[in-house]
């Protein structure tokens, strides 16, 4: 629910309606600011889990750029605010990488100290005209990516898909730590997302976190209940659709 200082989402305007709804519907946790955080506390507080994000880049920046991203707030914050989790992310590969691992070193140490788990957003990027969102990328580049996020010690990390179970079971093998997949380029479908995470967990995925192809659907709750069906019950896609309906 992070994603609307990147981009205009009326969907994201106010969106405790939906945040009660995919409460309601089982999520895990929330990935927020803590801004949003505070304004829909009471939908989900106590019900579900909170990942707080520290992380910032602004859709008024070119989109080439947002691989600079900000450290926004700190892990003692976190704590504060009652989080389970603290979310960070990282593009390795960029020009910035450097000073980049250096601040990811910094947090992974303060989540040592505090005892809180950190979720790496670790994404491959390379080259100056590279944008970061559009990929695809090799199984290489995302397994690499992935490493330097766990070897720097996250507990979980968030990643792009690679698009294959094959391909995908290159990253999964590669990383001691459990690997998530982003939501990753537009799908046509719902069923195309289902299609998505069936294949990711067939891979050994450990789960999903994704933001607008769930609160962007026709029916949020519905969808995470299909998806709750492939990832918890291990169903196929066309028993999962059926809760689409």
């Amino acid at each position: 629910m992070d994603h609307a200082v990147e981009e205009h989402f009326p969907q994201l305007k106010d969106p405790r309606r939906v945040i009660r709804s995919l409460t309601d519907s089982g999520v895990n946790a929330f990935l927020l600011r803590r801004g949003l955080a505070r304004f829909a506390a009471d939908e989900f507080i106590g019900r579900c889990g909170f990942v707080y994000r520290i992380s910032s880049a602004s859709g008024l920046r070119p989109q080439s750029k947002r691989v600079e991203q900000a450290k926004v707030s700190s892990v003692e914050e976190a704590v504060k605010l009652g989080a389970d989790a603290v979310a960070v992310n990282i593009f390795v590969g960029s020009e910035r990488e450097v000073q980049d691992l250096t601040t990811f070193g910094e947090i992974s140490d303060s989540c040592d100290e505090w005892g809180i788990p950190l979720l790496a957003e670790t994404m491959p990027i390379g080259g100056k005209e590279a944008v970061p969102f559009d990929g695809p990328y090799s199984a290489q580049d995302v397994s690499m990516a992935a490493r330097v996020g766990a070897e720097e010690g996250a507990d979980i990390i968030k990643t792009y898909y690679t698009g294959s179970v094959d391909s995908f079971q290159q990253v999964v093998q590669n990383c001691p730590v459990p690997l998530i997949i982003a939501g990753g380029p537009k799908t046509k479908t719902t069923l195309d997302v289902l299609r998505m995470v069936k294949s990711a967990m067939d891979a050994g995925a450990a789960g999903v976190a994704m933001g607008r192809k769930i609160w962007g659907a026709e029916d949020p709750a519905k969808l995470v209940q299909a998806l709750r069906k492939i990832i918890r019950d291990k169903a196929s896609v066309e028993d999962a659709s059926a809760s689409l309906s």
